[in-house]
């Protein structure tokens, strides 16, 4: 059996101050588990997106029973690999003929992959992460006229002499269609930005299986497409019913520690977001 966890929800800052939120989240009081924080390599990709790649070490507090069965360190170490993508006009599936008014910007976007590099032969916990800017498209004024010219607002001449009640365009002219690309004021938070919504969306998902000698099903698990043009490394499920009953165990008790944690995550998130917020905002960290 393969256990999958989702959620989703919105974090009440802007993309940019998330994300750096998201860089600098440890040490935190909200996450003791994760100890060290290990940055392997960063660099910047040909388009500008900003690649990280680090290992966090984990202290370990599973049951007695867990730790006999895995044979589990009192700390554990996890891959991850994240990817901070710039905001762009093209929109990947846009025809080359389609006019600039009709291109939406497409977000910034943090997107993030870990994988246990512990205990990887017995149970494997691949984990997806993404924020993105909410609500989206997020078009202020001054750039709503650059993106979409065409757009007018309209009147109603309800009050007409005839009595119709027919919509027409408002042809007074614009003193403001010049207006330049809309830029932070000296008061804005300086992790804020006019062009960007005011909260971030986050989406989750991690996929827990057991392998090896408690592997519950053959490898890959389901749900894994077939009509890949690489073929996978196929891996029998566990030989005894006794392993596969000790592999569903360890799945059932991983996805809920797994959610667990991502409750916590939630909280130490927010703690970070805020505390960045106000040390940047305030350097005694006011508010």
């Amino acid at each position: 059996m393969v256990a999958l966890f989702t959620t989703a929800f919105a974090f009440s800052y802007p993309w940019p101050a998330q994300t750096y939120a998201v860089l600098n989240k440890y040490p935190n009081p909200l996450a003791p588990h994760v100890i060290s924080i290990d940055v392997v390599d960063r660099s910047i990709l040909p388009d500008g997106t900003v690649r990280s790649e680090r290992i966090l070490g984990i202290q370990q507090d599973s049951p007695r029973w867990i730790r006999r069965i895995l044979r589990t360190p009192d700390v554990t170490y996890a891959r991850e690999v994240s990817f901070i993508v710039p905001a762009s006009t093209a929109h990947p599936h846009a025809e080359p003929s389609t006019p600039p008014s009709q291109i939406l910007l497409e977000p910034p976007k943090l997107l993030m992959a870990s994988t246990n590099l512990s205990l990887s032969s017995l149970l494997q916990c691949r984990e997806t992460i993404s924020y993105l800017p909410h609500p989206w498209p997020h078009l202020p004024l001054p750039t709503r006229k650059q993106f979409a010219p065409k757009l007018r607002l309209t009147v109603r001449n309800g009050d007409s002499d005839n009595g119709d009640d027919d919509e027409g365009e408002d042809d007074l002219p614009d003193e403001n269609e010049n207006e330049p690309y809309p830029s932070p004021a000296t008061t804005d938070h300086p992790l804020s930005h006019p062009t960007m919504p005011p909260s971030t969306l986050f989406s989750q998902s991690a996929l827990i299986f057991s392998t090896g000698v408690l592997a519950t099903e053959s490898y890959p698990p389901h749900g894994i497409s077939v009509e890949s043009p690489i073929e996978p490394e196929t891996l029998p499920a566990a030989t005894t019913y006794p392993q596969r009953a000790a592999g569903r165990k360890v799945e059932e008790y991983s996805r809920d520690r797994f959610e667990q944690n991502a409750q916590g995550g939630r909280a130490a998130m927010e703690w970070a977001a805020g505390k960045l917020w106000r040390d940047i905002e305030t350097p005694e960290g006011g508010e």
